[in-house]
């Protein structure tokens, strides 16, 4: 009977706490731009970061040399896909992220007047 119990549960059911581990080596890029797709059953989140040219000279060159520029570049620096199934729960835990730094800096802009 003790052998059925065993059996019943499928290793793939069994919780076990996660580690969390994000390596030296890996590289911070700063996201200024996303586009998101979905195919299927995936979303594709693609993050750009476009970085501002840099000019040269006097205030009028400057304005100059931007106006005469054709575009900016935005350079892909991450692309991440997702089950459909797992967006919801990954949008759901950005927006609590977020709604707790939002009021943290409010707290923060209170105490700043005193």
């Amino acid at each position: 009977m003790a052998e059925n119990k065993a059996t019943d549960t499928a290793p793939a059911q069994i919780a076990k706490p996660i580690k969390w581990i994000i390596p030296d080596t890996i590289r911070t890029d700063h996201a200024t731009h996303l586009i998101v797709q979905q195919q299927g059953s995936e979303f594709t989140l693609l993050f750009f970061e476009v970085r501002s040219p840099i000019f040269l000279g006097t205030a009028e060159e400057q304005v100059a040399a931007m106006q005469e520029l054709e575009n900016v570049e935005a350079t892909c620096v991450s692309r991440i896909v997702m089950s459909v199934e797992n967006v919801p729960l990954a949008a759901n835990h950005f927006m609590q992220v977020v709604s707790n730094a939002i009021v943290q800096f409010a707290k923060g802009q209170e105490n700043a007047g005193e």
